[in-house]
């Protein structure tokens, strides 16, 4: 059994390759002209006319860019265009970086609180490397939308736009992540030098404290009052 590449396997390839005429016809087609234009089928595409018996209106495309909030997307995208409808609105938007931001919150919340749950697990087990695998990340469904929208509620674009990190989370997620995991490690060494429910929980709070401010130096924050102030709340039933 051969478990590497031999010469004499690349000269079986080469040789298949060069053997068969319409090869050189492909090669010279895809090189000039890439991979997709020579392999497309004219026939198919007049098949798919996209004629439909139902036009459905929409609006401008939203752009989640460099970032995994398709989900958040989705689900503002759908209610823009009931919102859009009903008072007779252009181009309008709710704000994707808004729910990024409260969602990214309740996420290391969330990682907190199970490392303090889990604070007497071994540190070399399963549990402990998946949690610290993945603090946080941008990913989510449909029940932690409705939660969002429930707890925090929404807001137009215009009221907080996207911003380089918000388009582009790698590195947002980067920081959030290794912070995360610096807190995970203080509040297991609070446990282990014996201190209090009470001391953990406030160290917890100050750890999530520092979350809150890099998601304000990196996506913009807004104060609740401000946005009821301005009427610039929505609450939608869902």
């Amino acid at each position: 059994m051969e478990n590497k590449i031999s010469e004499q396997m690349i000269e079986a390839y080469l040789r298949n390759v060069q053997e068969e005429p319409k090869n050189r016809v492909i090669k010279n087609a895809m090189m000039a002209n890439g991979i997709n234009a020579t392999i497309a089928k004219n026939k198919a595409i007049v098949m798919m006319n996209p004629v439909f018996s139902e036009e459905i209106d929409t609006e401008k495309v939203a752009n989640q860019k460099q970032s995994g909030r398709c989900w958040i997307f989705a689900a503002l995208n759908t209610f823009r265009h009931r919102l859009n409808a009903r008072f007779n609105l252009k181009d309008f938007e709710l704000s994707q970086n808004y729910m990024m931001f409260w969602d990214k919150l309740e996420k290391s919340n969330y990682f907190l609180e199970s490392i303090l749950q889990t604070a007497n697990e071994p540190v070399n087990g399963r549990l402990l490397s998946w949690l610290l695998t993945n603090p946080q990340q941008d990913g989510g469904q449909w029940d932690m939308l409705v939660s969002l929208v429930e707890k925090y509620g929404v807001v137009p674009k215009q009221v907080m736009p996207e911003t380089y990190q918000s388009s582009q989370s790698k590195e947002l997620n980067s920081v959030l992540d290794a912070k995360l995991r610096d807190g995970a490690y203080k509040l297991r060494q609070l446990r282990e030098n014996g201190k209090l429910d009470k001391e953990l929980t406030e160290e917890k709070i100050n750890i999530l404290g520092d979350i809150y401010t890099i998601l304000t130096f990196s996506l913009e924050n807004l104060r609740k009052s401000l946005i009821l102030n301005i009427g610039m709340k929505i609450t939608i039933s869902i």
